[in-house]
């Protein structure tokens, strides 16, 4: 059986659109960043990169310069040699939907750590309510970045785990089934008596 090539499938689909090595060899990104841009430890996930790369993006997640999360995250991936694609995409963990409840409990740590009772914020006024007390927004930024970082990195190595213990299962199963399909069919042409 042919293996099925990436471009075929669903993904395959969009991802074809993607620039490739050999469109991307000599521009101004390849001499920006050099040779070891095409290093596939970057891009291809193994256990541990993937792992790391998630961590590295659950720290930037909980920045403040939204706009530069993702671009922070995939330099220092690049730097650190981990999954430059998982560090990205553990960025999304601040999202429109997510940020004021991050920003709230990053002030809610700030105080803590200050051992300051919290302003009352009123609704919909948080961002004018932190530009009165910035300092505990601030001081909890930091820790609840660092926090998060060591939590998501055994969670992401749990779900690899879970994710490739049923593709190994899935693997098994349909190798088990084409054994199956193919035994009956060569006991049958074996079984067959010869016309003479």
């Amino acid at each position: 059986m042919k293996p099925i090539h990436w471009r075929r499938t669903k993904l395959g689909k969009y991802l074809r659109h993607l620039p490739r090595r050999k469109h991307i060899k000599g521009t101004m990104v390849h001499r920006l960043f050099g040779d070891r841009l095409f290093d596939s430890e970057l891009w291809q996930p193994t256990r541990q990169r993937f792992a790391s790369g998630i961590a590295l993006g659950a720290f930037f997640a909980l920045m403040p310069p939204l706009p530069f999360q993702m671009l922070g995250a995939g330099i220092i991936a690049y730097i650190t040699r981990v999954n430059v694609p998982a560090a990205m995409t553990g960025t999304w963990i601040s999202n429109p939907f997510t940020t004021p409840f991050i920003v709230y409990l990053q002030y809610r740590l700030g105080c803590l750590m200050m051992g300051r009772d919290p302003i009352h914020i009123a609704d919909g006024q948080l961002l004018s309510s932190l530009a009165a007390a910035p300092l505990p927004y601030m001081l909890g930024i930091l820790p609840s970045a660092i926090i998060l970082a060591l939590v998501s990195y055994p969670i992401s190595l749990i779900v690899w785990d879970g994710i490739f213990s049923r593709i190994e299962a899935a693997k098994k199963r349909k190798a088990l089934h084409a054994l199956r399909d193919a035994l009956p069919k060569k006991l049958l042409e074996t079984a067959e008596p010869d016309g003479h």
